[in-house]
């Protein structure tokens, strides 16, 4: 990628985070508590916002990893139990907390963005969903990622 591309990509990140916060923040206890997904397990709004903020942490060490030649998550790496159990990890959290620790990851992706040569952008590894990507298509899923899970959130809180 080149540093335009670093740019665009960045500003894409900074466009979905914009557009997450200006729902999530602000939201009251009830409006937290509603339930997104209900399958196996009950989501709330809430436990997507934690989600999202321990998906992109570990994305970012992720990368670090195949940037360092490793070759990512394992193969058995069970997605669904990881997701459970970081959600899990902060329930005590208070919303602000995972909101500022929200913050913390972007500024520490941004800083693995910059410290990208070019020819790290191509380097893959097996992500969490048992793909095979490189850095690049890892770093454009975080924002898509917030994108789906914001639209999820509205049509849960009517919006």
């Amino acid at each position: 990628m080149t540093m335009d591309k670093n740019e665009t990509l960045k500003q894409e990140l900074i466009d979905a985070r914009i557009q997450l916060l200006e729902t999530v923040v602000g939201l009251s206890e009830e409006e937290l508590a509603t339930a997104v997904y209900s399958e196996e397990t009950v989501w709330t709004v809430a436990d997507l916002v934690r989600h999202l903020a321990g998906a992109e942490s570990s994305m970012t060490r992720l990368m670090q990893g195949i940037q360092a030649g490793g070759s990512g998550a394992p193969p058995d790496f069970d997605l669904a139990r990881w997701n459970a159990s970081r959600i899990a990890k902060v329930k005590d959290k208070s919303h602000a907390e995972i909101i500022q620790t929200m913050s913390e990851n972007r500024e520490q992706l941004f800083a693995f963005i910059d410290s990208l040569e070019p020819a790290d952008w191509d380097k893959e590894g097996r992500h969490g969903s048992l793909k095979i990507m490189s850095i690049g298509e890892i770093c454009e899923i975080i924002a898509s990622h917030e994108r789906q899970h914001l639209a999820d959130i509205k049509e849960a809180l009517g919006e």
